[in-house]
């Protein structure tokens, strides 16, 4: 399954991209227009006027993420796999990979080098991730949301 968010949802993308949901982020109409994908999607928008641009639109009432997140996890609930949490970038949605620490040395603050041991990349923007504080919080937020 995949999520699309539109553009007024970006911090909601993030979170469904935290709890390991393939999920695009539509930035502008253009984008919209040109999206198309041959596997099962929903596309979650604060749009409510004019004509619907999607067939399977869920209209998001809140303004804040942790709030649009709660509001769609009885839709969201069957495909989550606690296994994949935290393993897509929040940026560009691509699957994490493991790398060695010794290979991000120059792309982390020194004292996080030194702190962590276990470091995961996005293949593509090259953002280096790693557990922290951050991570607690996430995983509160997701047990609070009920998953």
């Amino acid at each position: 399954m995949i999520f699309v968010c539109d553009i007024m949802l970006g911090r909601l993308a993030r979170y469904l991209r935290i709890l390991g949901f393939n999920t695009i982020h539509i930035r502008s109409k253009g984008e919209l227009e040109g999206f198309v994908s041959n596997e099962p999607h929903l596309f979650f928008t604060k749009r409510r006027q004019g004509p619907s641009l999607y067939k399977n639109a869920v209209y998001i009432k809140s303004d804040k993420g942790v709030e649009q997140l709660k509001e769609i996890t009885p839709i969201i609930k069957p495909f989550f796999n606690p296994d994949l949490v935290m393993s897509r970038c929040i940026l560009c949605n691509r699957p994490l990979t493991d790398v060695e620490k010794e290979e991000i040395e120059n792309l982390v603050p020194e004292f996080i080098y030194h702190r962590y041991d276990t470091f995961k990349a996005c293949p593509e923007c090259k953002r280096v991730y790693w557990g922290g504080t951050h991570t607690e919080r996430m995983h509160t937020l997701i047990k609070e949301i009920g998953f």
